[in-house]
């Protein structure tokens, strides 16, 4: 059985483009959390204080503790714990940081 050289070469182009998906790298997407205005320290205190008092949902942004981390954003009820430290909890997640971590809040 002869096979044309053409009709080889179409085929091999034909898988390469139906696998090309699961193997070239994914594309660059852009997800990076866009970084909101750090508010003043009293205004952070301030609506941490109404948050915790109504009980109700805020949207936080969290700073990293360190240099490998990212910054977050997250949506859930804020709990005081002890020494300055606070409880977010959304869903699933749940997130213990400090005042100096929190760079946005917004009820």
């Amino acid at each position: 059985m002869q096979m044309s050289a053409q009709s080889l070469f179409s085929r091999n182009n034909r898988l390469a483009n139906y696998f090309q998906d699961f193997f070239d790298p994914a594309p660059q997407t852009d997800d990076e959390v866009q970084l909101l205005p750090v508010e003043p320290l009293f205004q952070r205190r301030l609506f941490l204080k109404k948050a915790i008092e109504a009980k109700r949902p805020v949207f936080l942004q969290l700073d990293p503790v360190t240099d490998e981390g990212h910054t977050i954003n997250i949506r859930g009820l804020v709990h005081p714990i002890d020494h300055g430290r606070f409880c977010v909890t959304a869903r699933n997640l749940t997130y213990i940081f400090r005042l100096d971590q929190l760079r946005y809040i917004a009820g």
